[in-house]
């Protein structure tokens, strides 16, 4: 199957663009991890590595979704529905940090909550978690998407 017959060709092309942003974010939370980064994000290797795993499976459907529309619509799904579930958990644990930081009466910023790179990988994300998840409803309904 051509891409060009998706029903939403521009939501295959956003699989791209949040596999390479997903993949730069793993590398730079590694990479602040190991003391090199630019402090833009939390430092965190274990999380760089989850953000390369989650953009291997955004590059898998892109570079699969060229023949197979129901492996993009499946490996896109899955990915960012991963990511925003990453997201959500470091928003709840970094709200606990923040919040922690207050009671003990140290000083805290606000802005530590969002410095995260899974958040800004799920927000990149949503819009693709959104239209894949309306293209799913569909071919749940009896349309003609998954052919």
């Amino acid at each position: 199957m051509d891409n060009t017959t998706y029903p939403h060709q521009y939501l295959y092309g956003w699989t791209g663009i949040v596999a390479l942003t997903t993949c730069i974010a793993g590398i730079i939370s590694i990479l602040e991890g190991a003391g090199i980064g630019t402090g833009l994000f939390i430092p965190d290797i274990p999380g760089g590595c989850i953000l390369l795993l989650i953009a291997a499976l955004f590059a898998t459907a892109f570079i699969k979704g060229r023949k197979d529309h129901a492996v993009w619509i499946s490996f896109s799904y899955i990915g960012a529905l991963l990511l925003v579930v990453f997201a959500g958990c470091t928003i709840l644990v970094e709200t606990g940090n923040y919040l922690t930081l207050i009671i003990e009466g140290e000083e805290a910023q606000l802005l530590t909550i969002v410095s995260s790179s899974f958040i800004w990988a799920a927000i990149l994300a949503l819009p693709l978690l959104i239209g894949v998840s309306r293209l799913l409803y569909r071919c749940s309904c009896g349309g003609d998407c998954c052919e």
